[in-house]
């Protein structure tokens, strides 16, 4: 069907795109109110946007809340488990950052725990899209998302450097935040997909969906 509307009228399909970004990112904000929600929020725009934009299926929005019951429960998990993480690099930020104010040399190690505390976001880039395509244990995916994020580093850069810009962009105009969501994950989602091929056979991939 897309393709269909692409070959005779490309105007109306980048509009019917537009929606689907629109949509998309209206429902993952919304998803995203409850905190605890974050994640199988994530795991339910990542898997629409490779199966409806990166794809050629339709309805998004099904697919959306089809991904999001799946991927409830252990998505809820994760969430709990990513914010406790967050919490406690937060934590030992803002007390090397008070000691920072007193010592100089731990200034110098604030900045580089500051650094560090993105090593999580890389292993997060990862698990959301893992666990949307593949089968694992929760520990089997968390080991899986740190071994991309480590085999894959360039790639898990670009991700986070996506994520940034994206995050800047809205903030400089708000009003991006209801399409930003979706394309920044289109973006992410076409550097994931180039490593992804490389692990799953061809007929396999032709039968996903």
């Amino acid at each position: 069907m897309n393709n269909l509307t692409h070959k005779e009228n490309p105007l109306l399909y980048w509009f019917s795109k537009i929606g689907d970004f629109f949509v998309l990112s209206i429902l993952w904000l919304l998803l995203c109110l409850p905190v605890v929600t974050f994640i199988p929020a994530c795991i339910a725009l990542f898997d629409s946007v490779a199966h409806c934009i990166h794809g050629t299926e339709d309805g998004c929005v099904s697919r959306f809340f089809r991904t999001l019951k799946s991927e409830l429960l252990r998505g809820i998990l994760l969430s709990v488990l990513w914010a406790a993480i967050g919490f406690l690099l937060v934590w030992g930020y803002s007390i090397l950052y008070q000691m920072g104010k007193e010592d100089p040399a731990m200034a110098t190690y604030s900045l580089v725990y500051l650094f560090t505390m993105l090593i999580p976001l890389g292993i997060l880039a990862w698990l959301i899209p893992v666990e949307s395509r593949f089968e694992h244990s929760f520990f089997g995916l968390i080991k899986a998302a740190v071994v991309y994020s480590i085999c894959h580093l360039p790639t898990t850069v670009l991700l986070l450097v996506v994520f940034l810009l994206a995050l800047v962009l809205v903030f400089l105009l708000p009003v991006l935040g209801v399409l930003m969501p979706a394309i920044a994950v289109t973006v992410q989602c076409w550097l994931i997909e180039k490593v992804f091929t490389k692990y799953i056979p061809q007929d396999e991939e032709e039968n996903d969906g």
